[in-house]
């Protein structure tokens, strides 16, 4: 099997359509009294939190750094909701993407760098190749002129350790696992290779798909997103 990295194409683009939008709900990144103020970049639409009561209407509302005692508080809220392979982080997003959209968009749209957003004819395309893995979740994007749905990549794909330069150090205080930067040509860890057709790199936010996952975009027309194939070591 082969692997793509999934990128907004550098242009200039085909497609108008563009979109500002949240998750619906938030939690705050964490004020740690050892290492500062961090909070990663995992997105869960999947993940439903309606049925939490205050605690719902707080992660609606909160922006700011919390107190190491604050996160906790909240994150022990959330932690039944997610699954063995949504990770807990400070910063991570849950619920569908909710704001404004206009212009017209392609099958598939990466942009942000970070989203993967697929048109309703692309959605039914990856569901009949029953793809592993795949989590779509209607986008509340007002504007958009037709149904777009979020992409939801797990982080369970990982770097080959030969391609990571640690940046930063681990804390026994918060848990934090440490920063590190991937080099111009990483590759991926063979080893760590899940199933699934589209998900994240571990300690990042980059979006990986498989050959399958490329495939059936290809067939799809021309979207603005580029996929430059990774090795695997």
């Amino acid at each position: 099997m082969r692997y793509y990295k999934a990128r907004a194409s550098k242009g200039p683009w085909r497609w108008s359509g563009r979109y500002d939008a949240e998750h619906r709900w938030v939690l705050p990144g964490v004020d740690c009294p050892q290492c500062g103020t961090w909070a990663d970049s995992g997105a869960y639409p999947t993940v439903d939190l309606s049925g939490t009561g205050a605690l719902a209407k707080e992660l609606e509302e909160t922006c700011w750094p919390r107190s190491l005692a604050e996160y906790r508080r909240m994150a022990a809220g959330v932690a039944p909701f997610l699954a063995a392979d949504q990770e807990l982080t400070p910063g991570g997003e849950f619920g569908p993407l909710r704001g404004t959209a206009s212009g017209d968009f392609g099958p598939v749209t990466a942009w942000p760098g970070w989203q993967l957003l697929v048109r309703e004819d692309a959605r039914a395309a990856l569901f009949g190749l029953q793809l592993q893995g795949l989590h779509l979740v209607p986008a509340e994007l007002q504007g958009s002129g037709g149904q777009m749905y979020e992409v939801e990549a797990r982080p369970v794909g990982r770097a080959h350790h030969a391609s990571v330069t640690p940046s930063s150090p681990s804390c026994d205080v918060c848990g934090h696992p440490g920063g590190f930067n991937l080099s111009t040509e990483w590759t991926l860890d063979a080893a760590t290779l899940p199933s699934a057709d589209v998900f994240r790199i571990w300690g990042t936010g980059v979006l990986v798909v498989s050959e399958r996952f490329a495939a059936v975009v290809a067939k799809l027309g021309a979207s603005d997103v580029e996929f430059r194939e990774v090795p695997v070591r």
